[in-house]
């Protein structure tokens, strides 16, 4: 299992994870740059530009957390480069991570994890969860803009069904990652539960208490909450 990270972690793959990542930041400079360019051009003065872009690097760290997080549980089995350029674009721990067995399964393996997870598994794993989430980028590119208007007419027409649809939607896309756990119950299942209810008592402790800070890092503190009750739950099996 351990050959395969010589290729994981390789110099080609950090080469190629590197330019794409610098793609992304170069993008973000250049609208960086139109932003201000266009605040200008409004009569906005340079000293609420300054500040909106230090208040916006502070609080993007608190939502990073979660993708940090993530990074460091999969990066182990995934390789670094790779774990760094999909959570760094466009991808999240749940995909990642059911692409990446979606990718084993169709080798014959049962999960990444499987001792007989070698560089050509790996490979399709890769393979795998690159091309099944470009779907969704080509979507908003060529579909969202005309999925959007037959929403408005729907809402336009029937305001109950559309909000019947668009939940139905958001569940079934919630069942896809909740579906599994509950299937094959075990640890998985137990970490999901556990999880979930810290996730609601900090929330429910933040509202009672007015503790605003204590709702940004929710999310953080039940992800790696959930990452030790793993491993408490694994030594208690």
């Amino acid at each position: 299992m351990k050959d395969y990270l010589n290729y994981a972690n390789g110099g080609l793959v950090y080469l190629l994870a590197g330019v794409v990542i610098l793609v992304v930041m170069v993008q973000s400079v250049v609208f960086l740059r139109i932003a201000l360019k266009r605040g200008k051009e409004i009569g906005m003065e340079k000293s609420t530009m300054v500040q909106a872009i230090k208040s916006s690097a502070v609080f993007s760290i608190v939502p990073s957390l979660p993708i940090v997080i993530s990074l460091i549980a999969i990066a182990p089995v995934l390789g670094t480069p790779f774990s760094w350029l999909r959570l760094s674009v466009i991808g999240s721990n749940s995909y990642e991570l059911i692409a990446a067995n979606a990718g084993a399964n169709a080798m014959g393996l049962e999960s990444i994890n499987d001792v007989g997870y070698d560089a050509v598994v790996f490979s399709n794993s890769m393979w795998v969860m690159t091309l099944g989430i470009i779907w969704g980028l080509l979507a908003c590119i060529f579909i969202l803009k005309r999925y959007q208007k037959a929403m408005k007419n729907v809402q336009k027409k029937d305001s109950i069904w559309a909000e019947i649809m668009i939940n139905a939607l958001f569940f079934g896309m919630i069942s896809v990652f909740l579906g599994r756990p509950f299937a094959s119950g075990g640890i998985g299942l137990y970490v999901l539960l556990s999880s979930a209810a810290i996730m609601l008592g900090l929330t429910h402790l933040s509202k009672k208490m007015n503790i605003k800070w204590l709702a940004d890092f929710a999310l953080s503190v039940s992800m790696i909450a959930g990452m030790a009750l793993a491993i408490l739950f694994s030594n208690i099996g």
